[in-house]
């Protein structure tokens, strides 16, 4: 399709546009008095998904459907108080706001005066605006028509200039990081403990992760940046044009915390990160009591909002301001636990679940405690090797059961439930549901197991792919989007680029565990042996936690270096892994290390061990590339039927020549 073509096509959808903004503004009259009506609401009367919505509401008129929302209001607004005499309050109760200060706020914003100077303002500048309004609330369409004419030759115009502009450059694609970056994104920088005692810092970090979290429930900011990516400037002396570059965003939130008795103050700096100014600053002060603490949390969040031009839907104003916990003591104990579990290992682990299980001891109906305390026992029965594999997903399923009670729609507990279900349940079924409901609906905004692993495992490394370009958009710095870049390109059969991916990342996650981990692995597969060993010693000194996929790869490389000595050491601490009935999956390790040495029959049988213990690396199965030789055996059907994969019509990948 030509220019000249996409042109008209986009003519031609007008009138359906017309038509969405037409359904939209009837719902919100409809709705005009209910403070509760919010995207969602607005998504289902349409016949839409929340994203979707969005997409064409912002292809239609540049802005979100929440500001949608707001901007009708605010502009009959407007038209009440010119018309009527009747007080800002009473106005902002009428057209759906619940708090008259907040819709003072906003419509000060929005027009550049406050709703008490209306009767000062002179009547033709009042008049103009209201006409003005009026082509964007449906209330003449003759006008709109006019409107849509006018977008259209604005478009035509901007294509002319693209076109011309980007022929010149020699390649339209190329946009510099600037310009791609989103005009409302943020990052919040871990606040500073300036209390003096270093054991208080899961105050002044539980602080920055509660702001974040509130942030990202504001649908008119584009991007937050995830407390986990930000944590690592905790303590870097790069710049603000540094840091804001690397996390690709327009705006940084500086701050420190400071305790006093029982007072406790943060002071905050919003600052542009292109030009490093001072957007806007305030300090905060209230007592250490959690209805207070969470009142001081919405506050933050309002007054960045607002200094960053996002307004605020009423029911996304709802969930910023819930407030999970009115026990100050089990706060408390929640914010070290999540202190502890940010650390990551075996000892922290352990300290985490006792203070989780104090929290929910002083509020039974605080759900945090119950959704990361079961995070810690699926992680460390999985991924860390810590806990009995079958005890550990037992626990946690005890502990988010508990939790959908306390609250049945969130979406963390389903994420954590489905990551079960395939890591340790294998049931494909349950899980390609889930992840069938991901791939529609763009709610699941943040990297998963489910929308990174679970494709790369079932086959489809292409869906990784398109998940890491959703996802980096809102989080470039996470480890997950290089790591599962690089693998799905791998199993793609791009292996220059998916070692060029690894290379450029490996400076930036020297210390992360998962990083080290996954790309010793995947050097291995790449033929990248001695990248592979540099990446065993990195993780095998920096960290005391040894589980059996190092093990395996310490008895592959000695056994590669004709060391046979150390083999049958590394290979005796596997097998004692197992003996124990350790988690790690063991078992499946043994297999892997005989499928290296073709010993095929050793690796049938150690398979069927590790089916039996219902390791979580079975998951593997279908792609493993060790096993790829084996794929036409029965004993590999066979165990590839039990483990479920045709559930859900895999066959069985092509076998490669022995």
């Amino acid at each position: 399709m030509n220019s000249e073509d996409s042109l008209y096509k986009d003519f031609q959808e007008k009138p359906s546009q017309e038509m969405l903004v037409d359904k939209l503004t009837k719902e919100i009259e409809a709705n005009f008095n209910n403070d509760q009506l919010g995207v969602d609401n607005l998504a289902k009367a349409v016949g839409m998904s929340r994203s979707n919505l969005h997409r064409k509401l912002h292809k239609i008129a540049g802005i979100s459907t929440s500001q949608f929302i707001r901007e009708y209001r605010l502009k009959r607004a407007l038209e009440i108080l010119k018309e009527e005499d009747i007080t800002a309050s009473e106005t902002a109760y009428r057209v759906g706001f619940s708090s008259a200060t907040y819709f003072n706020t906003c419509f000060n914003k929005f027009y550049g005066f406050t709703p008490g100077e209306i009767k000062s303002r002179n009547s033709e500048e009042i008049e103009k605006l209201v006409r003005a309004e009026s082509l964007t609330i449906g209330k003449n369409k003759t006008n709109k028509r006019v409107l849509w004419a006018v977008l259209f030759a604005v478009s035509l115009l901007t294509a002319i200039f693209y076109f011309y502009t980007s022929d010149k450059k020699g390649n339209g694609a190329s946009n510099t990081s600037e310009s791609i970056i989103d005009a409302k994104s943020i990052a919040v920088l871990p606040f500073k403990n300036l209390t003096g005692k270093p054991d208080l810092d899961y105050v002044s970090d539980g602080m920055t992760d509660a702001v974040i979290s509130r942030l990202t429930k504001i649908s008119a900011i584009g991007k937050v940046i995830p407390f986990t990516s930000t944590l690592s400037y905790k303590k870097t002396e790069k710049t603000i044009e540094e840091i804001a570059a690397e996390l690709g965003v327009s705006t940084l939130l500086q701050g420190n915390l400071q305790i006093s008795g029982n007072r406790i103050k943060i002071n905050l700096q919003l600052i542009n990160a292109t030009t490093s100014e001072h957007l806007w600053s305030k300090e905060y002060a209230r007592d250490w009591k959690t209805d207070e603490i969470f009142k001081m949390q919405t506050e933050v969040v309002e007054g960045i909002a607002a200094n960053m031009n996002a307004i605020i839907a009423q029911d996304e104003l709802a969930d910023i301001q819930k407030i999970p916990t009115k026990n100050k003591q089990a706060y408390t104990y929640y914010l070290q636990g999540e202190f502890q579990r940010q650390k990551g290992n075996e000892l922290s682990y352990s300290n985490a679940i006792s203070l989780y299980e104090k929290a929910i001891a002083a509020d039974s109906n605080f759900v945090e405690p119950y959704i990361d305390m079961a995070n810690i026992w699926h992680m460390g029965g999985s991924v860390w090797g810590f806990y009995d594999e079958q005890m550990a997903w037992g626990n946690a399923k005890i502990l988010l059961e508990q939790a959908l009670q306390i609250e049945p729609a969130n979406q963390r507990v389903e994420e954590e439930l489905n990551t079960g279900s395939f890591f340790y349940d294998w049931n494909f079924e349950l899980v390609e549901k889930f992840y069938q409901n991901i791939l529609s609906n763009s709610v699941h905004d943040k990297p998963s197991v489910i929308s990174l692993d679970y494709p790369i495992k079932t086959g489809r490394p292409k869906e990784t792919l398109k998940a890491i370009e959703r996802f980096i958009i809102n989080d470039p710095s996470n480890v997950f989007s290089p790591f599962f870049k690089a693998e799905a390109m791998f199993y793609l059969g791009s292996t220059d680029e998916a070692i060029e991916i690894l290379t450029q990342t490996d400076p930036l996650y020297n210390d992360n565990w998962f990083y080290l981990r996954e790309s010793t692995k995947l050097y291995f597969y790449l033929g990248e042996y001695e990248k592979s060993k540099i990446q065993l010693e990195k993780i095998t000194t920096q960290f005391p936690d040894y589980p059996p996929i190092l093990m395996w790869l310490n008895a592959i490389y000695t056994q590669m270096d004709g060391n046979s000595k150390v083999r049958i050491q590394y290979f005796a601490e596997l097998q004692n892994e197992y003996d124990k009935g350790s988690s790690g999956s063991p078992a499946w390790f043994i297999a892997l290390y005989y499928a290296h040495i073709k010993d095929y029959e050793k690796t049938f049988e150690w398979l069927q061990k590790s089916y039996e213990r219902h390791e979580v690396e079975m998951t593997w199965l279908r792609e493993e590339p060790l096993l790829a030789p084996v794929r036409n055996d029965s004993r590999y059907k066979d165990l590839y039927e039990k483990v479920g994969f045709s559930s859900i019509g895999l066959p069985i990948k092509a076998s490669s020549k022995n």
